[in-house]
């Protein structure tokens, strides 16, 4: 569905007719209270034609606090403004009605909150949404980590008690007639997390994928609540997802810096531009190198992870790890020792003349080109329809990227913002890729697509480079403490940042004391694993039947390249 942007404000007016609007958490945010069930269906409804998208599903456990109830926090986007609407609503006792209907991207977070918390949607859709997503059979049934009426030290008995039972293993699906299953995983014979996959296949023909998570649970949003202030939760946020620490600590930091109304120094907004991209660009590079193993072109994937050991060097002696760890603070940045400009110059300029003419010939290949396009196809409706984001999205044409979107920080200057509307007009190569190939919604488009991105954000740490000597930056640590207050109690905000899986999302509500009452993580691919499956199963794409074949799944998947961690929290 396509955005009227005309329209909005209209939309925003009648949402005080169904609800009450309270103070919101920020400029760009709107935040209605909504009690009625019937109120907030027709509300969703009106968001859904204007074409806001799904953000993030919060619910949380306010029961001890002034509503006595639980909550669900709905956060979309406009489509087209730097805009959130925020919709709060009361739950009566643990049930809620499913939005799933109009957006289909709720069905992960309605899953989720059936696990964690308890809340299960109105039939019929309780019985699609059965326990065990996120939370399999090791846990005990009704085990809620989320709720706050049961202790930390409660939940380790239980949890003792119950890994003495035995469990039995979970059986497989009936296939249909001529088909059979084949369960891949959880346990892989590659350096990745665990996840299986239930294919039904026909002949070599992936017929349908059941994709099942949660065995890298770790009770993340737990340990927010009950381990960490707000101001050292960022070391938490960065064991999310292990390639993504930077990305994953700046949400966190924007998160409590809106909270709490800390003012960042402007070198620091600086160096998290320089950092993010620099995470983005080595994460790209890995990939080009992985999908060109993955075909057989080991010539290009050797010489393509040769360049990625070189970035890593050099994120190391920039913040001393070489994954850019331990660096942001909530308030500004601290390195071990001054930026060497000179030195980070040199070293992209040199990966920039390296990297792409390997590239160029690489994407131009018909060994490569045969096995990428029209493989593993995810088309731009599908990709709507599930909510899907970051590069799975814009390979498939949908335009979503929060630098451009929702921008903060140094991604507010006109300069950046230049550079980034070049991916949408012009790849900065010596020979352009053909937009029309980036964007077709195959692994050759998820390619091309990250190899733009890899070359529009090298050449953005350069304008950074210079715009960092021009502004006389000096010295290794920029920081604002941040103070939280009273005042802030059971206040939350929200933080976001532009990973290069995609928007990396954090939901932060303040306790007491300057502690954590709630912090929900949304990582971008908790949105696209269900892209994934859409990509695999037969579909008509253009009037014409799609299939994969299952000695393609590698391929695709590695194309699509999702975090286990993130998605399991």
């Amino acid at each position: 569905m396509q955005p009227n942007a005309t329209s909005w404000r209209d939309i925003i007016q009648w949402a005080g007719e169904v609800g009450t609007f309270l103070h919101p958490p920020a400029p760009n945010q709107i935040l209605v209270r909504v009690d009625h069930p019937h109120h907030l269906t027709q509300l969703v409804q009106r968001l859904r034609e204007e074409a806001f998208y799904l953000v993030t599903v919060v619910a949380n456990d306010e029961r001890e606090l002034e509503d006595h109830c639980f909550k669900i926090y709905y956060v979309f986007s406009h489509p087209e403004e730097d805009l959130f609407l925020i919709v709060e609503y009361l739950v009566e006792g643990e049930h809620y009605p499913s939005l799933h209907a109009l957006y289909p991207a709720m069905d992960p977070f309605e899953r989720e909150m059936r696990d964690l918390m308890g809340l299960i949607p109105h039939p019929p859709r309780a019985e699609q949404v059965q326990r065990g997503s996120w939370l399999h059979r090791v846990y005990p049934p009704d085990f809620y980590p989320l709720r706050r009426d049961v202790s930390l030290q409660e939940m380790r008995e239980r949890m003792a008690a119950h890994a003495m039972a035995p469990q039995g293993e979970e059986p497989l699906p009936t296939p249909r007639p001529g088909h059979h299953i084949l369960p891949v995983g959880p346990i892989h014979a590659g350096h990745i997390e665990p996840g299986r996959f239930l294919f039904e296949i026909g002949g070599e023909v992936i017929e349908d994928v059941t994709i099942r998570l949660g065995y890298a649970h770790k009770g993340v949003e737990r340990l927010f609540q009950s381990t960490f202030s707000l101001n050292d939760g960022w070391r938490l946020a960065e064991d999310v997802a292990g390639d993504s620490p930077f990305a994953h600590s700046l949400a966190y930091c924007h998160a409590v810096e809106t909270l709490t109304q800390t003012p960042v120094p402007r070198p620091a907004e600086h160096m998290r531009g320089i950092l993010l991209e620099l995470e983005r660009i080595y994460n790209h590079i890995t990939d080009l190198a992985a999908l060109a193993h993955d075909v057989a072109l080991e010539l290009y994937a050797n010489e393509l992870f040769l360049r990625r050991e070189h970035l890593l060097r050099l994120n190391q002696s920039i913040t001393g790890s070489r994954f850019l760890r331990g660096v942001n603070r909530v308030g500004g940045v601290v390195l071990p020792h001054p930026l060497d400009v000179s030195h980070v110059r040199i070293t992209l300029r040199r990966l920039q003349e390296e990297v792409e003419p390997l590239v160029q010939s690489l994407v131009r290949l018909e060994r490569f080109r045969d096995r990428s396009v029209s493989t593993g196809i995810l088309a731009e409706e599908d990709a709507r329809r599930v909510g899907a984001t970051g590069l799975v999205a814009r390979a498939s044409g949908v335009d979503r990227d929060y630098r451009r979107l929702h921008p903060w920080g140094i991604y507010r200057v006109p300069e950046v913002q230049g550079r980034l509307a070049q991916l949408h007009e012009r790849i900065p190569v010596s020979e352009p890729f053909p937009m029309g190939e980036m964007r077709r919604g195959d692994v050759h488009a998820r390619f091309l697509t990250r190899a733009g991105e890899l070359f529009t954000s090298l050449r953005l740490v350069l304008d950074l480079l210079d715009m960092w000597e021009r502004g006389g930056h000096r010295g290794n640590q920029w920081l604002t403490p941040a103070t939280p207050t009273p005042a802030n109690d059971y206040a939350f905000a929200l933080g976001y940042a532009e990973g290069w899986r995609g928007d990396v999302i954090y939901w932060v509500m303040q306790d007491k004391l300057g502690s954590i009452y709630r912090c929900k993580v949304r990582d971008p691919s908790m949105l696209n694993w269900p892209a994934l499956r859409l990509a695999l199963i037969p579909h008509v794409h253009e009037g014409k039947r799609v299939e994969t074949i299952l000695p393609d799944f590698p391929l695709v998947n590695k194309s699509f390249n999702l975090s286990y961690s993130g998605n399991d929290l």
